[in-house]
């Protein structure tokens, strides 16, 4: 993700893909000195790298000490010095990674960011909220109930404040050949379970690729649905074709009963969900989110990988 941070105060600012800098109550980053314009220039994402554009202010925009001319858009480098209103006031590109997506606060409070495209509202301690995309590429938002399509600007609220998110449209860029990352869509998994349930081991295969997840406690999550998962599976195997349950129809559990089956309240169910989640992004599986699936309204979730394997030592 992209910074600017003050010269002077050590302020700063994480850039949305579109960055309004001026005195402006809609500036993203309100400046409050009188030589500043109201809208005085845009950063803005340009897929490539990150842009300023000066909006015809009175006091110009300068980059590196070089004040830009009308309607110039400039390209910004990691420790560029961009001016508004004059060089006294100077803030310092200190990333310039793309774009991610963010929850800004209504309070004003530093916003919330995204780890490996997984937003987790107020908190990654308290997933109240999640935020993230789906398999097709589209951005979802998922609170008790299930998932619905998330817009950016939308407001919403979590942990009893109200944010406002900024999701940019940003491709996660291209891996080369062999390193290409695999989607969950190609995931296999791999249960190794101690007898005695107190060790859970992951392993996620993938085609030329194989996700050491090791031995997690959130794993439980995981397990509990898989088995749900077969047991529909074999009892549909076993079915005539008439009365057999579609695939879509399998493995799937009730929270209530997933949280008490696992002797968890729904918070920590919860926080368990998104570690699981957070656990593949972070591995670089595409479309992580959907390791654990929700149905709306019914409150039921299910593991979002059709083939595993469940082996105990």
């Amino acid at each position: 993700m992209a910074i600017l941070e003050n010269s002077g105060t050590r302020a700063r600012s994480v850039l949305l893909a579109r960055h309004l800098v001026g005195r402006s109550s809609l500036a993203h980053l309100r400046l409050g000195e009188p030589n500043v314009s109201a809208e005085h220039a845009i950063l803005s994402w340009n897929g490539q790298q990150w842009e300023l554009h000066d909006l015809g202010s009175r006091n110009g925009t300068t980059l590196d000490g070089r004040r830009l001319g009308p309607g110039e858009r400039a390209t910004v480098a990691r420790g560029a010095l961009v001016g508004f209103g004059g060089t006294s006031n100077r803030w310092c590109l200190i990333d310039d990674g793309p774009p991610v997506p963010m929850a800004r606060p209504a309070d004003g409070s530093e916003p919330v960011c995204a780890q490996h495209e997984l937003l987790a509202l107020p908190s990654t301690e308290v997933p109240e909220v999640t935020v993230f995309r789906d398999a097709a590429g589209e951005w979802m938002i998922e609170r008790e109930g299930g998932p619905e399509r998330a817009m950016d600007g939308r407001e919403v609220s979590a942990g009893g404040q109200r944010f406002t998110l900024h999701l940019p449209d940003v491709v996660a860029p291209t891996w080369e050949g062999e390193a290409l990352a695999p989607s969950l869509e190609q995931l296999s998994l791999r249960f190794t379970v101690s007898r005695d349930e107190e060790f859970i081991e992951v392993t996620a295969l993938a085609p030329g690729r194989t996700l050491e997840l090791g031995a997690r406690a959130h794993h439980a999550v995981l397990l509990a649905l898989a088995r749900a998962r077969r047991q529909d599976q074999q009892e549909a195997s076993r079915a005539q074709a008439p009365s057999r349950l579609p695939e879509t129809s399998h493995g799937w559990l009730y929270l209530e009963d997933l949280a008490q089956s696992l002797r968890l309240d729904e918070p920590h169910l919860n926080v368990a969900v998104y570690r699981c989640r957070q656990q593949l992004a972070s591995a670089g599986v595409m479309g992580a989110a959907g390791i654990i699936e929700r149905r709306k309204p019914t409150r039921q979730l299910r593991l979002g990988v059709a083939r595993f394997d469940i082996v105990s030592v």
